[in-house]
């Protein structure tokens, strides 16, 4: 039901828009619709009516996703406040964000990247694994530093080792020297500073500590960069204390400012929905177009092939004594008669049950009956052999069309010898059209054949490598 309302307004807007009318760009694409549907009426407006049915389809359902997109994500392109940001679930991996913070009595904002730890929870641990960590910690722990003895750039904290597989949580002492991240947030002592740090490993229930001290001198830092570690130290520190809860609550203030944080909101894909929607529709409508000129192209194809026998039946019919207009009803007879029994054999086989599934019309004999039905309703019989051959699209049929005429109008002489030899000269160029669509066909299996090559070498040759 909702199909056939969609096609009828469909048909009442290609109406609208005089689609069904022959212009420019248009005129073979209506020719190839009449001969598809062997000169019916409706045949063009049907079809753009299902034409635009599918386009209205298509429009609809993209207007209403892109106005799902504007309810969901507004207009975008700018910035909320935020006062949390929800924490990766467990085994989903540390996610970082980038964040803009706007410092209190700052004019400028900044842009940092805050990193949120995965949420946390007991699950068994293997000692060989700890092992490898300890030994991996060990060496990544000096990070940019030569050695821990002398610690002016950022230790490396890692947060887990072994892939994952050993999360790593950290402590030190003094407290405030080095941030959880391993950077250096407050050493001003020149001499240098003793830090003692300890690391607990642990890896599916099991726990591994590790201790090493680090003289940590001061770095040489901006005061920007001093204000920024400052605000990733208080993140770190709530990150922290805050590692089992969904969300990391982001703090509101650092080194005794105040902090409003803001994210940079999800880009609205609505336009990105319209676009597509839009150049669906003009894939929709030219594949419909397409696979038009396809059929057309198929029935040139069988007209071609059904010359010869349409010639040799009007050879033998007349050449039997009959009319050129008695070979015709003949024909047609013939062909309705053959139609019927092969549908009613297809209905016992169960084939035929489903409605829309039709037999393969021949479209020469579909002519032959059209031009029955012309002569019956008053059109001249010269006239009408003259627009077979017209409806046919095909010179042989054509020239065929206007010998039948002039036979008729002038009277000549010999017309069945005439068409024997048409005859024969159809079944000669069948022959050739028929070598040439194996030759087409053996092209296109060439590929295959050579992939089938390839893969043969490969099973061979592979083997034979890997024995040396």
């Amino acid at each position: 039901m909702i199909r056939t309302e969609m096609e009828r307004l469909g048909g009442r807007l290609a109406e609208r828009l005089r689609l069904d009318r022959p212009g420019k760009g248009s005129r073979e694409l209506h020719e190839e619709l009449s001969a598809l549907s062997v000169g019916s009426r409706t045949a063009v407006k049907e079809y753009y009516a299902r034409k635009m049915a599918a386009v209205l389809l298509i429009l609809g359902l993209g207007l209403v996703l892109t106005l799902v997109c504007f309810l969901a994500f507004g207009t975008g392109g700018g910035y909320m406040e935020l006062a949390s940001v929800l924490r990766p679930g467990y085994g989903e991996g540390d996610r970082t964000e980038t964040l803009t913070v706007q410092v209190e009595g700052e004019e400028r904002s900044q842009e940092l990247n805050v990193t949120v730890q995965e949420r946390k929870y007991t699950d068994e641990e293997k000692q060989q694994i700890l092992r490898y960590a300890l030994d991996e910690l060990e060496q990544l722990l000096p990070g940019q530093n030569e050695s821990l003895d002398h610690v002016q750039s950022a230790l490396a904290f890692v947060d887990s080792l072994q892939d994952g597989a050993v999360s790593v949580s950290w402590t030190t002492d003094p407290y405030g020297v080095i941030g959880a991240d391993g950077s250096i947030v407050s050493a001003e002592a020149e001499e240098g500073t003793l830090v003692e740090m300890q690391a607990v490993l642990n890896c599916d229930g099991l726990e591994a500590i590790y201790s090493a001290c680090a003289n940590v001198f001061p770095p040489d830092l901006t005061e920007e960069e001093r204000l920024a570690d400052s605000i990733l130290e208080e993140v770190a520190r709530a990150d922290e204390e805050s590692s089992y809860e969904s969300e990391l609550v982001l703090p509101s203030s650092a080194a005794g400012r105040e902090l409003v944080w803001f994210s940079e909101e999800r880009a609205n894909p609505a336009l990105s929905v319209l676009a597509m929607t839009l150049i669906f529709c003009v894939c929709i409508c030219l594949q419909m177009d397409n696979q038009v000129h396809t059929k057309a192209a198929e029935r040139k194809k069988q007209l071609l092939l059904d010359y010869p026998d349409l010639m040799w039946k009007l050879t033998m019919l007349l050449g039997a004594g009959m009319s050129i207009r008695g070979a015709f009803v003949r024909i047609s007879e013939e062909y309705q008669r053959n139609r019927r029994q092969d549908g009613a054999a297809e209905r016992e086989r169960g084939r035929g049950r489903d409605r829309k599934k039709q037999l393969q019309p021949r479209y020469v004999y579909e002519e032959v009956i059209r031009t029955c039905q012309e002569m019956q309703s008053g059109v001249g019989e010269a006239q009408a052999y003259e627009r077979f051959g017209k409806r046919c699209q095909l010179p042989e049929y054509i020239r065929l069309g206007s010998v039948l005429s002039q036979n008729l109008r002038k009277g000549a002489k010999g017309l069945t010898v005439l068409l024997e030899m048409e005859a024969e000269a159809s079944l000669n160029e069948r022959k050739n059209h028929a070598r040439k669509i194996g030759e087409q066909a053996g092209t296109k299996l060439l590929l295959p054949m050579i992939l089938m090559l390839v893969i043969v070498l490969t099973v061979l040759m592979v083997p034979a490598f890997l024995s040396f």
